[in-house]
């Protein structure tokens, strides 16, 4: 195995592991907090803060990423990632546990912009849109099974076994940072010292791939929150059908994209799987039984997955190496702060009516179709599908 191939599988490892930790904690952490004596107000809040905080310290984990380098950052994540979970068993209250979910958040904001550099550096133009939908694959499949065995861990042998169960998954990552060989973050022709970030924002690539980004990201945020309460308003108990169908089709799209992406071009690739999204979103107007939930799921799970792989591949290939570690950054905190707005801004609309939520998701992601295949520069090589 050659020395790359060495590093990409042990960050594929590493990749697992954390994710595995991240979606464990999905079901079992809003239950805990109204097992702490919090009300659905401070689950909201806990929840939320997650994110939030996750967006904030990434601003600056970008820059040490630059100073300090990529596999100190990962060990950054791996610390917070083992520590973090351990201390949500103490019981000192709903202060206490705000205070521990800005530190756990660390982990996400360290781990999300240590690991994609690294796989930007580890591959080439021409391999890049392969092993990022790779990485997509090995954080579905955590997407898929770490949920249910976390609430089985919680409700089998309780929180305190679920906490500490999560943070030896962050121990088991230690040796992949160790043996983790980091390439050099600058050449002879860039300087060390990391671009200004005004600079990012003006480089097209990296702004225009982000607001895409973010209005598919806001359909998807106001989709997780309000598409349970309507399936159990029309009685479709069984949620996990869909996200199932999601997670499915997120990972084998994201290998997909990624491998055509470095055949077709990654905008080739980008543009017409938001059109998947749109379409599964104007889908639910008609959701009346699960063959259209989860065909529903099997649609917005393609186009996700597709357009976060190459989009994220474009960012990387139009980005130096003094640049990477913060476009990284902007292009994630996109995400976040679109899963969380779409989350926020959009209940009035859900309670007027769900069909009317539906189509203006569509049409919000429609933006995003709009930005990428307009706003976005033609590359040389890409043949538009």
């Amino acid at each position: 195995m050659s020395r790359d191939k060495k590093n990409v599988a042990l960050l594929f490892w590493n990749t697992s592991l954390f994710f595995a930790a991240y979606n464990g904690m999905l079901p079992v952490f809003p239950p805990y907090i109204v097992f702490r004596g919090g009300t659905e107000q401070a689950v909201g809040l806990l929840v939320g803060l997650f994110s939030l905080s996750a967006v904030i310290l990434r601003v600056y984990f970008a820059k040490l990423a630059d100073h300090r380098g990529r596999k100190w950052l990962l060990g950054v994540a791996i610390f917070t990632c083992s520590t973090g979970p351990i201390l949500y068993v103490f019981d000192f209250g709903l202060w206490y546990l705000a205070l521990v979910r800005i530190y756990h958040a660390a982990s996400l904001a360290a781990f999300m912009t240590a690991s994609y550099t690294l796989l930007a550096d580890f591959s080439t133009e021409e391999n890049r849109g392969r092993l990022f939908g790779l990485y997509g694959v090995v954080s579905g499949l955590a997407m898929a099974i770490a949920p249910a065995l976390g609430q089985f861990v919680a409700v089998n042998f309780g929180y305190t076994a679920f906490f500490v169960a999560t943070g030896l998954l962050g121990l088991v990552m230690i040796p992949g940072q160790i043996f983790l060989k980091e390439p050099p973050v600058t050449t002879e022709t860039e300087p060390i010292a990391t671009v200004p970030f005004w600079d990012i924002l003006r480089n097209r690539w990296v702004l225009i791939s982000s607001l895409g980004l973010f209005s598919v990201t806001m359909a998807l945020g106001a989709l997780s929150s309000f598409l349970p309460l309507r399936a159990l308003q029309i009685g479709l108990t069984e949620m996990g059908l869909y996200f199932a169908a999601f997670s499915l089709m997120y990972m084998v799209s994201g290998y997909v994209a990624g491998t055509l992406s470095d055949k077709y071009g990654r905008k080739a690739v980008a543009v017409p799987s938001v059109l998947f999204i749109s379409l599964g979103l104007l889908g639910l107007t008609q959701l009346g039984g699960y063959l259209v939930l989860i065909t529903c799921g099997l649609l917005i799970g393609f186009g996700f997955g597709a357009v976060n792989t190459a989009l994220m591949a474009l960012v990387m290939d139009k980005t130096t190496l003094a640049e990477r570690s913060q476009s990284v950054s902007f292009l994630n905190n996109s995400f976040d702060l679109g899963m969380s707005s779409g989350a926020m801004l959009l209940g009035g609309v859900a309670a007027l009516s769900f069909n009317l939520l539906w189509t203006l998701l569509s049409v919000i992601t429609l933006v995003g179709f709009a930005l990428i295949l307009f706003a976005l520069p033609k590359q040389k090589e890409e043949v538009l599908c």
